[in-house]
């Protein structure tokens, strides 16, 4: 565990709780998935998933394991 903790360490992301519930509240996706979201649009970066429902609600944000790895 401390390896781990050791990896991560200055690699952790925050982003605004209001940003988040703002993108829940116009979707149909859990706050939980949308900080998910939420991050990767900060880092203006795509969001590798296989969640069909963050894939439908977030097209432009969320693209598939299939379609990344080409």
């Amino acid at each position: 565990m401390n390896s781990a903790l050791k990896l991560l360490k200055g690699r952790e992301y925050e982003v605004s709780s209001l940003a988040i519930l703002k993108l829940a509240s116009e979707s149909k996706c859990s706050a939980y998935d949308c900080e998910f979201i939420a991050v990767a649009m900060e880092l203006k970066v795509p969001l590798i998933t296989v969640d069909k429902q963050l894939l439908r609600e977030f097209p432009g944000t969320a693209v598939s394991l299939n379609s990344f790895s080409g």
